[in-house]
């Protein structure tokens, strides 16, 4: 029997946690519906979730920095599920239409996030020697097993209030879930989660996912439309 995947997306409320109606509107009309599109390709189900489960269960939001910033830790109230696989994109990534099916994946699997601030707080505050990676959470590959141990790990840190050192956010806290658990930890191919508008970031020529990371990515979003760039065309010459 064929495994079964699962690729979760959050669009609550304002659809991004940094961005404006200018960076919704191709997050709704574009991102995520590339996502589907391979979905479909793949036989891949895809569950996008639209209201916050967070909300229901604790109404105020008073875990991360900013109330947006909770959305993205919506994810882990579904990663307890029935797939053998459980993939988390952010919905300001576009998967390209030639995109590889997933590699087979084992524990948890993200890749590095380019080297910049985050990554040298992150070291600051966890004393860890300069060469230690720091990974983003936007893709997140894992396994049945793995899934269920990170999202108890997170329900654990929510009711606790056990929030991360330095920046109060999702990436850093799934980056102190990897220290603890290195031994079902594998980095990924940054192929699968390109982020070129990062500093330091290099160059790929055929990468899966686009990621429009962080508040850099939503600017540079805002400026396609404000001098009226075609996205889609974008996206392709960036793959050149």
């Amino acid at each position: 029997m064929k495994s079964k995947h699962i690729v979760i997306q959050v669009d609550i409320d304002e659809g991004t946690q940094w961005g404006d109606h200018r960076t919704i509107n191709p997050i709704r009309e574009i991102f995520i519906p590339s996502v589907k599109q391979y979905c479909k390709k793949f036989n891949y189900d895809h569950f996008l979730i639209k209201e916050s489960t967070y909300e229901k269960k604790y109404s105020k939001f008073d875990f991360l920095e900013t109330k947006n910033k909770h959305y993205s830790f919506e994810r882990y109230f579904h990663f307890i599920n029935n797939y053998d696989f459980t993939i988390y994109l952010d919905n300001d990534v576009y998967v390209y239409p030639d995109a590889q099916e997933f590699p087979e994946i084992t524990g948890l699997m993200n890749a590095r996030e380019p080297e910049g601030n985050s990554s040298k707080i992150f070291r600051e505050v966890n004393n860890l020697n300069k060469d230690h990676k720091y990974f983003n959470s936007g893709v997140t590959f894992c396994d049945k097993n793995t899934a269920n141990i990170l999202s108890s790990y997170m329900m654990n840190r929510l009711n606790n209030k056990i929030r991360s050192k330095g920046k109060n956010s999702d990436n850093m806290l799934l980056n102190e879930f990897i220290i603890e658990n290195k031994n079902i930890f594998q980095e990924l191919g940054s192929e699968w989660n390109y982020m070129p508008f990062l500093q330091n970031s290099k160059k790929l020529s055929k990468p899966n996912f686009f990621h429009f990371v962080g508040i850099v990515g939503k600017q540079i979003i805002n400026k396609l439309q404000d001098n009226k760039i075609d996205i889609l065309d974008f996206l392709q010459q960036i793959k050149k």
